[in-house]
Formats: structure tokens, sequence, C-alpha cells
């Protein structure tokens, strides 16, 4: 019989929920002929498509099939819980793949799955109910059998990856119907009868599906004659098949072995059919019937043949006389003592003979299984190592009520394997031991929920706001591991069915960032708060009841998926380890590890009497600690009167009336010991046992918690070794790393069940001890009283409540999900400027193994492999993250050994602690929690602790994460004290050390600055550089980031400061081109010309220039105004006037930008303009400018270049390049020339569309052509260009508007004179007022410097437009007197030379009559007073001639100036003589 003592309970992981994307699982199908093709209810019903049917997992290839969809569908997944490390190069494909068949399979049989090393190739069949062996193959690829690789299905390069074949009709009409069915190898199968005879199948030829030959036999189990079924395909006898088994031995005669439902046992040769033995399953061993005998027993077994009830165990000795032992199950379905009995028998064969089978024993099941079917048994081998003997063990899975039920037995006693030699073993050796299994959701209805929540809103000053009732169910739904996503997601599709059109329309289209929060957003969305007619406020309890039934409803709907999914189809042995595959998951049974026993015995769901009998030995390797007898009756003492008190409060509603007076005691010690940490330890737990326990427990209640105590020998004692057994964290026997191998994510995920599992059992056994210890505390002694027993007790008091809270974190951990990683990536809610080369967060990984943090750019599947999805848990993510765990060889059960690794690992308890504040490890843990994506739950993982250097660190880098950057500032400088005791070089090893603190301060201000938060970079930058005490150089980044953070914060002073104080030349200038850069495109130019840059005004202003040379200044900023204000601010107005007129010179190169000619030059006129205004400012002889290039082209012919002289010959060279020299006036002239094209622009719409350059001259003859003469003088005169032009059409003008009708004419010539202010107040006509106007322009532009040029000009054209005496024309008097004071004789040449012959001789006579009479010349100087008589006798001799002699006007003057002159020369004669 076993020596060691194992009790298990059971774990469960849940397989990952198929994805959202459609189509995301390859999919294949079966091409099928009929014509009615199947429907979506054909997959539905009546279980959900998802869960499986039937299940096998076939362990040389790592391969999980399952029949879903109800059968019509076979998905194929890697499954196995480690994977290699080093995954081999394999094809193309996928790990996991569905299979679409056109009828529903048989339940699926082990052996089905085939690897063929000769065809390189792996083989799955099924068969169908329709009667069709379907034969599937795909390639190996690279893929090693029996190894952790992953298989990868691929049908690239091979079309025909299947091939089907129909049992012939008369064969299955002979054997009365197909019952289940077996595979022997890749190209035979049996098949059950409904006679108890088997079916051959067999194939041969190649493997390719086009070369297979199948042929099919029917072999009876006797030579009776039965009449064939004609109404069935598949069989429902009392002789139908329902289980095969097989056995094969080197050398010796294969077996097969059925069992039908009439309990015949037959033996079979599979090689040739042949039925070699028949015998009757029954519950004593003398009813042994020989194949040809009567049938036995009428009664049948009810089973369908999806559960295998044959088992085949090898012996382990060569050297036994028995090959082998077959056991079979008969069952009793309607006792009401027992559901069946085990039976087994010895069975021997050789290479030419097979023996009767022989019984050895039975094993009638236990009372607990009476009613429960059987759903899978195992045979555990026996475990020996170390002086561990677990024994044999028979292992049994039912299904009882609609919920897994487990145990086990010991088998040794039967199998007799080794000498085996009775004795009086315990009763936990030797009988049915239950696997424990949770049943808590059973504990979660209706009642449980009103007592939680309560009828009225949680903020009765808010009545909308009852976010109390959603949160509290989804805290319960998305509990980790209760219930699998897929069961959550199918729930509230059924509940968004249910809603009406608009709602569903409106809850499939919102988004929502994980699966929580979309049930809190759907679910009682469409419930609406009720106000009351009388006074008009909401009706809040009639809303919360609907919202909470509403609630309900999904939660009972949830249940009840939840059993589907849980319900066990099958039962594997998998290296050792017990698997239950059920339709949507996989349990296990795990070791129960000393804290979980000690636990279980507590809750009496191990009977404490017979743990007490069991002997010293049997627990000494397992459970040490408690292998003593004295030890073991303290331990159950203390759980015992722990779960007796928690029992008492469970069942006491708490204070506030929500939830337990039990959750509010473990709530309330655990806040007061995070709180309060300057009281010593018995008066906070005073104050808690007098505010929650005191008042609860009776006299009766205390009497019966003395006397469960009074088991043990000495209570203080008992308190310290049960507080012991909680500290301890370890295996007890020696274990082996795998180092090729890790944690696949289905291993994870049972692992993590296996962490919580763990976690929580010792939390309740700390729960038990520390009500226990504040019992004795207060009810056996005066905690005030002081001696060594007192204090002894108040030490123990310190552990327990150290050891209470550290385990109710842990269990706060095990309680969380992972989602907000997920949430985080979606919705982008990190903020991150950039992404350092290692995530940011260097000096973390020097603590933690290049543990960083993971930002929001990168990509986060979420995903484990498996496709396993880390949001359901906390825990899972860590593992398979932040902590993931080694592989042990696992003496006894590696997923417990490893769970207890994993709790080893994160040390939640230090050796004699008695202090609540944060440890090492306490530190770290949190931040892995932070670092993996989790940082509220990081924060929240903080306040649990009394605040410390750690603690405040994480916290801060929690509330950074979650954009609270001001508390994050508060706590994070606090953190800083860390430094000093050497509590943050745990996770920040660089704060050790001298410069330590500059390191910390470092740190967070690299940290800060990842965040984008720029002034917590400043502060601590600052400090960072202030507490350095290493070489300046190592901090030279910090300045870079202080000073680039200020000029984020528009602190632009403070940057400037940090450049002057900067002691790194090399950086400066690169600062100085930042700051003015920033300030520029933040439009801060004069907070920038404010700044004094003494030493640095060089520097800026050549940066200034080329970035005005190098930008466009029709972008934002425009560095030539910069420069230009630069100037003007420091008094430098030449340098102000050059920026400027440069910028007008870009401007005019910029034609072919997008912004319209026309802007482009406004923009010029105002950069000349302003140019010119500085120049001003500046003594005449410094009013100029130096530029490179040559000057304006419109300009070229006007401006008038100076010749320098003695020019040195270096300045000829290559690399010089041209200087113009542009004056005050130049400048003024291209303002002119620029702004007169303004002005001509809005009469000529396209002059600046090509890009044409005008000419001083063409400007000025465009404004004449359109009468605009006020600007022609104007721009002519600035501009330099000869008005010769322009006086000769304003003369024109005015002889135009003199033949105008003052009634009749069209006056729109003169509209010139009504805006020029030379003629605009004066009153007259048209032709007056022209007449005036030219005589005033005259006086202003016409001058001896112009040589009177323009007065000619004026007198030719008027001469020349009225030569025509009838047109009654009059030379203005004013000209005829400028004329003839200046140069009469011209004046009248010109009058004759266009004909006014009668005006010139009037001209003439005024002439000779102004001349100086003779008689007052000087006495012989007649010659002194001259007059042009050549010219007199001209104009006398033009009256003569033509019209003009026989006009009487001009002979009458001609008569007067013929006296005249003769009147004068007499008088000169006279003078003469």
């Amino acid at each position: 019989m076993p020596s060691t003592y194992i009790p298990q309970h059971l774990i469960h992981a849940h397989l990952p929920p198929p994805p959202s994307i459609p189509n995301a699982i390859p999919e294949l199908r079966i091409i099928s002929d009929e014509a009615v093709p199947l429907t979506d209810e054909d997959y539905a019903e009546p279980l959900h498509p998802d869960h499986a049917v039937s299940a096998i997992h076939d362990q040389p290839t790592n391969l999980l099939a399952r029949s879903i969809y109800n059968g019509h569908v076979l998905e194929l997944r890697s499954f196995n819980a480690v994977i290699s490390k080093s995954k081999p190069r394999g094809l193309d494909g996928t790990e996991i793949i569905r299979i679409f068949f056109p009828e529903q399979l048989r339940a699926l049989a082990q052996g089905s799955i085939v690897i063929s090393k000769r065809d390189k190739r792996l083989f799955i069949t099924v068969v169908s109910q329709a009667n069709i062996v379907y034969r599937l193959d795909f390639p190996l690829g690279t893929f090693r059998p029996n190894t952790e690789d992953r298989f990868v299905f691929t049908t690239k390069g091979n079309e025909d990856w299947y091939e089907e074949w129909e049992v012939p009709e008369d064969v299955v009409v002979t054997c009365s119907g197909i019952s289940p069915w077996t595979a022997l190898d890749e190209n035979t199968l049996i098949l059950g009868g409904g006679d108890g005879g088997i079916v051959r199948v067999t194939r041969s030829g190649y493997w390719s599906p086009d070369s297979g030959q199948w042929t099919a036999t029917h072999h009876r189990a006797s030579s009776r004659l039965r009449l064939p079924s004609l109404f069935s395909r598949s069989a429902n006898t009392d002789e139908q098949i329902i289980s095969f088994a097989q056995h094969q031995k080197t050398d010796h005669i294969p077996i097969l072995y059925t069992l039908s439902r009439d309990r015949k046992l037959r033996t079979w040769n599979p090689s040739n059919g042949a039925c070699l033995r028949t015998i009757d399953v029954r519950s004593t061993s003398q009813d042994l019937v020989v194949r040809g005998s009567q049938d036995s027993s009428s009664s049948t077994l009810l089973e369908d043949g999806s559960v295998n009830m044959i088992r085949v165990v090898p012996h382990p000795s060569s050297a036994s006389r028995y090959s082998h032992l077959v056991i079979a199950f008969s069952s009793t379905p309607y006792n009401p003592i027992s559901a069946g009995t085990f039976v087994i028998y010895r069975a021997a064969t050789s290479s030419h003979s097979v023996n009767d089978l022989i019984p050895a024993g039975e094993k009638i099941c236990s009372a607990a299984s009476a009613g429960a079917e059987l759903r899978g048994y195992e045979i555990l081998p026996t475990i020996k190592s170390e002086g561990i003997d677990s024994g044999w063990k028979l292992a049994v899975t039912w299904d009882k009520k609609g919920s897994i039920f487990g145990e086990t037995i010991t088998v040794d006693d039967i199998f007799q394997f080794t000498t085996y030699i009775e004795n009086n073993d315990a009763l936990l050796l030797s009988e049915w031991q239950q696997i424990a299994s949770s049943n808590e959701i059973e504990s979660f209805d209706a009642a449980y929920f009103d007592n939680i929540l309560s009828s009225d809103p949680p903020n009765p000053a808010d009545p909308e706001d009852n976010g109390d009732i959603p949160a509290a169910f989804i805290q319960h739904l998305f509990h980790p591991g209760r219930f699998s996503i897929l069961t959550l997601t199918t729930a509230l599709e059924d509940y968004i069915h249910q809603l009406s059109r608009r709602n569903q329309a409106q809850q499939i289209a919102t988004s929502f960032a994980s699966l929580s929060k979309r049930f809190g957003g759907v679910i009682g969305s469409q419930i609406e708060m009720e106000f009351s007619p009388q006074t008009g406020a909401p009706v809040v309890e009639a809303y919360r009841k609907k919202l909470k039934l509403d609630w309900l409803g999904v939660w009972a709907n949830i249940r009840d998926l939840d059993k589907q999914a849980r319900w066990p189809i099958s039962t594997i042995l998998v290296d050792r380890d017990l698997l239950i595959l059920t339709r949507e998951g996989i349990s296990t049974s795990l070791p129960d590890e000393i804290a979980g026993l000690v636990d279980r015995l507590g809750a009496s769901d191990i009977d404490p009497n017979q743990f007490l009998e069991l002997s010293e030995g049997s627990l000494r390797k397992l459970y040490p600690a408690i292998a003593a007898p004295k030890a073991r009756a303290s331990a159950i003492a203390v759980s015992m009167a722990g779960h007796y008190i928690s029992d008492i409060l469970k069942n006491q509603d708490a204070a506030e009336n929500t939830g337990t007076a039990l959750d509010d005691l473990v709530n309330a010690t655990a806040d007061r010991l995070a709180t309060i940490t300057h009281e010593p330890p018995e008066v906070i737990a005073g104050g808690i046992w007098d505010d929650h326990v005191e008042e609860l427990l009776s006299e009766n209640d205390r009497a019966a918690v003395r006397r469960i105590l009074s088991e043990s020998p000495s209570i203080s004692r008992a308190l310290n070794e049960s507080l012991s057994i909680i500290e301890q964290v370890s295996v007890p026997f020696s274990t082996n790393e795998v180092e090729e191998q890790i944690w696949s994510g289905s291993g994870n995920a049972l692992l993590t069940s296996a962490i919580a599992q763990l976690i929580e059992t010792r939390f309740n056994l700390a729960r038990s001890v520390l009500l226990v210890t504040f019992f004795h505390l207060f009810e056996s002694r005066d905690p005030s009283y002081e001696d060594d027993e007192g204090e002894e007790l108040i030490e123990t008091l310190a552990k327990a409540s150290v050891v209470f809270h550290r385990y109710k974190v842990l269990k706060w951990v095990s309680d969380q999900t992972g989602e907000e990683a997920r949430e985080r990536s979606k919705t982008g809610k990190s903020n991150k400027r950039k992404l350092n080369g290692g995530g940011g967060d260097d000096l973390l990984a020097e603590g933690l193994g290049s543990l960083r943090m993971r930002e929001s750019g990168e990509e986060d599947s979420g995903l484990d492999s498996d496709s396993f999805d880390v949001g359901y848990s906390l825990i899972h993510s860590l593992l398979s993250r932040q902590l993931p765990q080694s592989v042990q060889t696992g003496t006894i059960n590696r997923f417990s050994e490893t769970a207890i690794t994993f709790l080893s690992s994160i040390n939640p308890i230090s050796p004699d602690q008695t202090d609540i504040e944060a440890q090492k490890f306490d530190i770290q843990l949190s931040y892995r929690i932070l670092v993996d994506g989790h940082a509220q739950l990081a924060g929240a993982i903080t306040d649990m602790y009394p605040l410390s250097a750690g603690i405040a660190y994480v916290r801060g880098r929690a509330y950074l994460e979650c954009r609270m950057v001001e508390e994050a500032v508060k706590f994070l400088e606090k953190a800083a004290a860390g430094c000093k005791d050497g509590s943050l070089e745990p996770i920040l090893t660089s704060t050790s050390g001298p410069n330590g603190l500059s390191e910390y301060y470092r740190h967070i201000c690299r940290v800060f600055d990842d965040q984008g938060a720029d002034q917590p970079v400043v502060y601590f930058g600052q400090l960072a550089i202030q507490s350095n005490k290493s070489d300046v150089g190592f901090i030279k980044d910090l300045w870079t980031k202080v000073f680039l953070a200020s000029i984020a914060l528009g602190r632009y002073e403070d940057a400037y400061s940090t450049l002057t104080s900067l002691p790194f030349l090399d950086l400066k200038r690169d600062f100085l081109g930042q700051l003015i850069s920033v300030m520029c495109e933040n439009n801060e130019v004069g907070r920038l010309n404010s700044l004094g840059f003494i030493g640095f005004q060089k520097d800026v202003e050549e940066m200034l220039r080329f970035k005005a040379r190098n930008s466009d200044p029709l972008r934002f900023p425009n560095y030539y105004k910069v420069l230009y204000s630069w100037h003007i601010a420091r008094g430098d107005y030449r340098s102000a006037g050059e920026i400027m007129y440069l910028q007008g010179r870009r401007f005019s190169e910029g034609k072919s930008s997008k912004i319209p000619a026309f802007e482009l030059s406004a923009m010029q006129a105002r950069s000349y303009l302003a140019a010119i205004n500085a120049l001003t400012l500046v003594d005449k002889r410094n009013a100029w400018v130096s530029v490179p290039g040559v000057p304006s082209k419109a300009l070229r012919g006007i401006k008038r270049r100076k010749v320098s002289r003695y020019i040195p010959e270096e300045e000829f060279s290559k690399d010089k390049k041209s200087v113009d020299i542009i004056s005050l006036a130049d400048i003024e002239m291209e303002y002119t020339l620029v702004l007169s094209q303004l002005r001509l622009s809005s009469h000529i719409p396209d002059l600046h569309e090509h890009g044409i350059t005008i000419s001083p001259q063409e400007v000025v003859g465009l404004f004449i052509q359109r009468g605009m003469f006020d600007i022609a003088q104007s721009s002519a005169a600035s501009l330099k260009v000869d008005m010769t032009d322009l006086f000769q059409a304003l003369a024109a003008r005015c002889v135009e508007l003199s033949r105008l009708s003052e009634h009749n004419g069209d006056f729109s010539a003169a509209t010139f004179l009504q805006s020029s202010p030379v003629t605009a107040r004066l009153k007259g006509s048209p032709s007056a007022l022209s007449i005036k106007y030219l005589q005033s322009a005259l006086s202003r532009h016409d001058s001896s410097n112009t040589n009177w040029k323009y007065r000619q000009v004026v007198a030719d054209t008027l001469f020349d437009m009225n030569k025509d005496k009838m047109k009654k024309w009059q030379m203005p008097v004013w000209l005829v007197q400028w004329e003839m004071e200046r140069d009469p004789e011209l004046w009248i040449g010109k009058a004759l030379k266009y004909g006014w012959v009668e005006e010139a001789l009037g001209w003439t006579l005024d002439l000779v009559r102004k001349a100086t009479p003779p008689e007052l010349l000087p006495p012989n100087k007649s010659d002194s007073a001259n007059l042009p008589y050549n010219l007199i006798d001209r104009v006398l001799k033009a009256s003569g001639e033509g019209d003009e002699k026989d006009e009487k006007n001009v002979q009458q003057k001609s008569t007067l100036l013929k006296e005249e002159v003769e009147r004068r020369i007499k008088g000169l004669q006279k003078l003469r003589n």
C-alpha cells in the first residue's frame, strides 16, 4: 500500500476563445455532393458551436482534437503545457485549424491521430454518423514527434489532403449497425457492431488519397444466427459495443478488448478479427463465463459509447507471468449507494496464445458517486522518489448534477505489481478520497447580491449614479478564471439579441475598450429612470431593482453556460498528470501543499480525525511541519477555530448592510494595517476586534472556540507553528529545471489557476490564524500585562498581521484582470513624447533583468502562446511577460511545484518579519505590475502598504502613467529618501553609491521626459545637476533635457539662464539656435529681443541671417522680420534697413509661389518702405546697404553705377561674389516702382499674372494712358523718368477738353481733375481747370534743370493740335508770357511753324513794342537793343501768303507791325546820325 498521503484538488483553465475576426482560424471544408447544405442552426443546436461534443489528446503530436459545431467540425490545435525554447523552422501554416464535414462525426477515438515516419505524414482518421471514413493527411515538415514541438498544419502543395470511403451498406446491415470505433494505426480501423462483433476496416496502397484501396470485413462474436437490422445504420442493441482497449507487446499477439452493453468483455485478435475470449463483467470474481456460454444478466448498460470504460495497464515487470491488467467499469445508475464497480482482471499473452482473464479484484465506487455519470477514469502510476510512495491510483471523473466530481483510490492491493503486505492502513490511504474543487459560484445567488448591494444609491446627492451595481457584477463576472471569455461573450450577445432592434443596432455599433467595459455599457442601457408624478423626483429604488434584475438575468445565463462549458467529456493521462477535457477547457488535479491541506482540514473538507490517524511517515516527506502528531493536532485546532469564527462572521451582515461581517473585518484590517504604522500591533488589533468581532460572538461561540483550541497542547506554539507553515514557501524535495523548455500559453493558464488556488488557501489559513490570534489575545489574557508570554504573544500578533496583510495583497493581485494593459493599448492613454532605445527605463533594467516599461507605441497583442488572451488574469499577464517560470522536472506534479516556486520567487514574507512596511520583494512585485502596463493596479497595490520610499516611487510612476503629473511629482520627490536607506536599490541599482541621489533624479527626469511632462523634467533635472558628485560630463544629457523642457514650457528666460550657465561650450551654440528657433516659431520675438544674449549677439545675428537666407519669408516665422526687430531694438537702423531690403528682394523672386503675385508685390512694397524708414534715421552718408548680386532688372536702365578704381586682384577670384551698393534713393525708386505697379493692378488685373517685369518708363506710360497724371508725375519724379510724354499727353488732354461741349460733351477725360489736389477744389470748366492743372505741373517739373523742354513739348503739342483757326483755340496766357519772357524768338518761330500767323503777328508786335525805344538808347549805341528783324520779316512775309492775305485781322496786324518796325528803324537812324 502507498506510504505517502497526497490529497488533491482540481484547477481549471479555459481554452482561448475563437478570434472575433472572421476566418481568423484557417478553415478547410470537405466537398459534399448533398443537395441541401448545412445551415447555422445545424451548427448551433443543441450545444454552443464552440463547445466540444467529444475530444481526444494525442501525446506524441501534442494535438488536441475537438469535435465542435455539434459534431460537424473537427478542430485541431497544438496543446502541451510546455514547449521548446528554440522552435524549429517549419512550414508556413497554422497551429490551429478547423475542418468542416458535411455530416456529424461520431465520437473521436483515441489513436486516430497517427504519424507515419515512412511517409513523413500526419494521418487523422474520423468516422461520421453516416458511416463514412475520412482520412486526413498533412505533411510533417520539421515536426519532431514525442518532443515539445508544435505541429504546423499546411495544405500548400497538397491539394488532395483528404480521402473518404463509405462503409458498404451490406456490412452495416450485417453487423446490425455501427457503434463506437477505434483506430489501430493509420490503415486499420475497428468499428463496433450492434451484434457484439466488430468490423475491421483496412486500407492498402500508397499514402496518397487517390491510391488507397479500402475493405471492410465483419467478424461475429458468436455463431448464433441474428436477423440484420434493416432500419438503423447505427447500433442500438443490448449487444452493442461501447468501449475498446488495446494491448500490444513486442513479440506477443496483439489484443483488442471490447465491452458491450450486456457486460460482455471480449478478447479479439485485431490482426485477423478472431474473437478469442468472452467474459461477463460481474461484481464478483467467480462469475467467469467463457466464449460460447449462455448470455448473462439481462440488465443493460445505459452508456452510449462516448466514454471509454476499459483500460489496459501493462505490467511494469517483465518477469511477471501476467503481461497486463484489464480494468472494466460496470455501472449501476439506479443504485442509491454506489454508481458502479471497477472490475480488474489479470491477463497473460505470448507470441502464440492468449490466456483467459483472471479476476484480480474490484473497487466499488464511493457513496458520493451515487447518481453520478462516469465521464472517464485513468490509472495513475505510482510516484516513488526521495522517500515518496504514492501508490497506483484509480482516478475517476464523474458528472454530478452538471458539475465535475473527482475521486481517487489506491489499487496496489489489487494490482500487486510488487510484493504486497496487507496491513491496517488509515482510511485516507485506502478508501476513496475526493478531489477538492471550488464551488463558490453556487454561493453567488440573488440573496448574495442583495446583501452586497444596497437599495439606495451610493451617493444620495446624485441619484443618477448607480454604477455600484454594474461594478459589483462585473467584478464577479470577470474574476480571473471564473468564466471563459466565450461564455461571457455568448451571454452578452444573447442579452443584446433580446433588446429591441433600435437598441441592438446602437449597442452593436458602439465600440468599447474591453469586454468588461462593454458589459457595463450594454446591460441595463435600455432601462430608464422613472420620475414620481407627485414630486417629480427620480424613483431610484425601482430603477435599481430593475437594473439588478437585468444583471441577475445575465448572471444566471452565464452560470448555465459555464456549467455546459465545464461539463467533462473525457480524461487523459499526460506525463503522469490527469487532465480532464471539458467542452471548453482543461481541468487537472494537483496535490495540496501544506497550507492548503491545513485549510481543508479546518474546513472539514478532509476528516480531521482520519487525518490524525495517519502515520508520521506518510506525512514526513511532503508535509514535514505537520508530520508530528502534536504539530498536526495544533495546526488542525488553529485552522478549525479560525474557520469557526469565519463562518460566524460570514453569516452576519456587515455594519453598513453591504456584504458580510467577515468581508468587513478583512477589509478593515487590511486598511488599518496599511495606514496606521505608529501604533503598537495590539492597539490596532484591539480596535479591529472591538469594532468588528466582539459583539458578533456569543458566549457559546466563544466556548466552542476554546474547546477547539483545547486540542492543542499550547495555543501560542500552535499559532507560531501555523505562521511558520504559511511563511515557509518551498518545495519539500529537490527539483531540477528543464532549461530547453518553457511554459506555453496553455501551461501558463493552468499555472495561473494553480497559483490563484495556492494564494487563496494560504490567505484563508492566514485569516484563520489572525482571527485565532485576536481571540487568544483578547479572550485568554489581558494584552496590557507585560511578561515573557505577553511579549511573545504580541510578537506573534505582529507576525500574524504581516502574514495576513501579505496574503491579502496577493489575494487581491490574483483577483485582478489584466484588461488595463489592453485598454491602454487600444485607447492610446499613454502619451509618451518619444521612445528611447531601451523603452525609456534603462536604469530599471539594471535591477530587474532587462525589465522595461511597455510603451503604448509598441504593438501589444495581449496574447500568450497558443493564442491565450492574458487579459483575463493579471497573474497570467505577469507569467507571460514579467515573471516567466522555469519548467521543473516535476517529482509529483510540475504545476504545483512551479506554483510554489512562483510564490517563493516573489517572497511575500521575510523570515521573522514583524513590520508591515513594504520589503524588497513587495516593491519589485508592485513595480512589475506597473511595467506590465497596469498602472492603475500598481497604484492600487501601493495603497495597501504604508508609505515608504519604494512604495512612493511605484505610486508616483503609476500616477504618471495615469497622467496625474502633480501627484506623481509629489510621490517621486518623497521616494528620493530611498537613495539614502537603500530601499530603492532592488529596482534601481544605480541609486546606490555616493552619487545615488543624482542618479535617481536623473532617472526621474528621464521618466518624465518620456511622458512629455516638461515642468517636472526641469525640476528634477536641476536637482540632478545640483546633487551630482561625479564628472560634469556625465550629466551632459541632463542640461539638454532641462533646457528643452524649459523651452517647451515657454519659460524662455529660464532656458536662457540655463544656456548662460551651461559648462559645455559645444552645446551652447546648439542651445542658442534651438532657443531662437522656438521663440520665433512661437511668435515670442519681443521676449527674444528683451534677452541680453551677452556675448552671443554676434552669434544671434549670424543665426538669424542664416535662417532668413535659407527660409521662406512667406512662411511663419519670418526671420527677416525677426532680424529687423532685433536690429531696431538695438538701434542698428542701417542693418534693419538692409534686412528689410533683402526681404523685398526675396519677395520679388517669389513669382512661382502659390501666394498671388499682387500680395507678393504688396509685401515687397512694405519691405521697401520699412527699409526706407530705417535708413531715414541714419546719417545720409551711411544711408546705404550692400547686398550680394546685381541690381533690380527694372532699374538697370536708370541706376547709375559708381565705378571704383584700384580694385585688388583677389576681389576677382571665383569665390568672390559681386556686391551691389544700394543707396536710400535707390530703395525709394524701387519702392515707387513696386507701389506704382500695385496701383496699376487695379486697372490691369493680369499685370502680375505672368511675371513680366515692367520698366519705370512703362509704368509712367501706363499711368498716362489711364489719365492718372498725378501718380504719373510722382512716379516719374521718383523714378527719374523723362516726363516729355507725360506733358505731351497732358497738353493733348487739355485741348481735348476744350473742344467738348459743356452740355453734350463726355467729360470722363476730366476725372483726373476731380481727384487731383490741384484742381479738386477749384471751380470752372474742365478746359479751364485742365489748363490750370497743366500750368501747375509745368511749374513743379519744368525748370532750367530740364532745359525747359517740357514747356517746349507742351507748346509744340498745343500748336500742332490747333492749326485750324476755326476751332478758336487760345494759347494759355501764362504759357505765352513764360515763353515770351524766356525766348520770344523761339516761341514766335514755333507759331509760324505751325501756321499761327495772326498770333505770331501779335506776339511780334508785342516784342517790338516792348523793345527799348530808340530815343531812350544811348547815343551811338543803336545796336544795344536787338530785335529779330529776320523773324519779323518772316512774320510779315507769312502774313502775305496763303489764306492770311485775305484775312482782315491779319492784314491789320501786319500793317501795325510794319508801322512799328518803320518807326523804330527811323528812330534808330536818327540815333546814328
